[in-house]
């Protein structure tokens, strides 16, 4: 599945693609394969007593995240830990993928 990314800097605007692959799980414990920009990463999220989680194993990165929904959020808070557009990617891949487990 293929998403669209934004990223805006001022008045700049950038956009990429990235591509979602082997979603499996439920919305309270998902696990799938992201890409775009060169970079891949294999993500698990769900929920928790407290919240919500996500971790990137193959890159050693786990945080809280807000709703499933809060790009700006889930990305300032993956930003602390990996590069921007890597954190606007994910963020956005948890979203395109919440909203799918959703609608099932």
């Amino acid at each position: 599945m293929e998403f669209k990314c934004v990223k805006l800097s001022g008045k700049h605007k950038t956009t990429w693609t990235g591509q979602i692959y082997e979603i499996k799980g439920i919305k309270e414990n998902c696990e799938m394969k992201v890409t775009a920009r060169g970079s891949h990463f294999h993500v698990i999220f769900g929920s928790h007593s407290y919240g919500n989680y996500l971790c990137i194993p193959n890159w050693n990165v786990g945080c809280e995240l807000a709703d499933y929904s809060d790009i700006f959020w889930n990305c300032q808070q993956l930003s602390t830990i990996i590069r921007y557009t890597d954190a606007i990617t994910i963020a956005t891949a948890v979203k395109e993928v919440s909203q799918i487990l959703n609608n099932q």
